[in-house]
């Protein structure tokens, strides 16, 4: 082990759920170091909205809509893929955040900063050594870390959850696939759209207006072309539909299908470690979302960690993480609890169905 000073966790990785845990280990006394590899975090898992219970946690963390760059919403506006059918769903719970993810990113980090936690940017990690009674990181620069528990949370193709015998959650991505398309155009009325198709295949799309631009994240099941096609056909029709712009997008960006994969993976517990965030798969079936259930992630964890520290057996402690997040987090991860695909043609002219539609979307509701 490295002379560093000896943290009670270390946290690799300062997106959302780094973040969210160096907040909650200060919260609760416990001294925090945080390792981002990049001068500001950009999470891979934030499609460009925020639902209510990511808000409510972002503002528990310090963080509000201006320090975030964030316009709020309300309602959501459900189209059918073909663009032939819309309806426009109105709940006083349906409502959040627009938000560009990496001012997001960046404000969460500094309310970590403000809460006391180390944190250190430009600091790729190198090496990751898990010891009998420490976890000490090497990092590109030069500077060790150590920490009695590892928290990873960098990203979903993680470089230090092979040294806890772990996989991270881009090994065991779905099939298909997830693309984003942004154009830099603002807009005098933010909102949300989601595009819904029918069939076995499911194919969900969102147009996020706000925030200075418009964003198309598009993930389909649908294997028969590849997802980039899909989406450049989506495009077209939208622009003919008039619902963007007749320009052409920014260069598009391939996304892993995430969601759900927490709920697939063999465990996020290693030897004095856990997996975390888009890391560990957590990101909602439905809508991919990831920031809400990233930042409540990081939450149970330390929540977990401060009762191992405190246990007279520390790694017999840390195996209840798993039972924590999926008492607190399943739902909100899993599809909604029937064939979504074969009901569309319900959601349209059926009041009760488009809202449990835009529930189980935004709220990450099951039917």
């Amino acid at each position: 082990m490295s002379t560093a000073t000896r943290h009670a966790l270390l946290v690799i990785g300062g997106g959302p759920a780094g973040a969210a845990a160096a907040c909650a280990a200060r919260a609760a006394g416990l001294s925090v170091a945080v390792l981002e590899r990049g001068a500001t975090p950009q999470p891979d898992d934030c499609p460009g909205w925020l639902g209510p219970a990511a808000v409510r946690t972002c503002t528990s963390l310090g963080v509000a809509a201006d320090a975030a760059g964030a316009v709020e919403f309300r309602g959501l506006r459900l189209r059918s893929w073909d663009l032939k059918q819309c309806v426009d769903v109105h709940d006083p719970e349906l409502r959040g955040w627009i938000v560009e993810p990496a001012r997001l990113s960046a404000a969460l980090l500094e309310a970590a900063r403000r809460a006391g936690a180390e944190v250190r940017t430009g600091a790729e990690v190198t090496a990751l050594h898990l010891g009998e009674d420490a976890v000490a990181a090497d990092t590109r620069a030069g500077a060790a870390a150590e920490g009695q528990i590892a928290l990873l949370a960098d990203g979903a193709s993680s470089q230090t959850a092979g040294a806890a015998h772990l996989l991270p959650a881009q090994r065991i991505a779905g099939t298909g696939g997830g693309v984003l398309a942004t154009w830099d155009v603002a807009t005098d009325a933010p909102g949300v759209e989601v595009l819904i198709g029918a069939g076995r295949a499911l194919r969900v799309a969102t147009i996020v207006r706000g925030a200075g631009r418009i964003r198309l994240y598009a993930h389909t099941r649908d294997t028969t072309s590849p997802a980039g096609t899909q989406l450049m056909t989506l495009v077209a029709a939208a622009q003919a539909a008039g619902l963007l712009p007749d320009s052409p997008p920014g260069l598009p960006q391939s996304r892993p299908l995430l969601g759900g994969t927490a709920l697939e993976l063999e465990s996020h517990v290693g030897k004095r470690a856990l997996l975390i965030g888009s890391a560990g798969g957590f990101v909602a079936a439905l809508s991919q979302e990831g920031i809400y259930p990233a930042l409540r992630s990081g939450q149970l964890a330390v929540e977990t960690a401060a009762r191992a520290l405190a246990a007279p057996l520390l790694q017999d402690e840390l195996t209840s993480f798993g039972a924590a997040w999926r008492a607190d987090l399943a739902d909100y991860l899993r599809m909604p609890n029937t064939d979504l695909g074969l009901l569309i043609p319900l959601v349209f002219g059926n009041p009760q169905m488009s809202r449990r539609v835009a529930r189980a979307f935004l709220l990450g509701q099951t039917f």
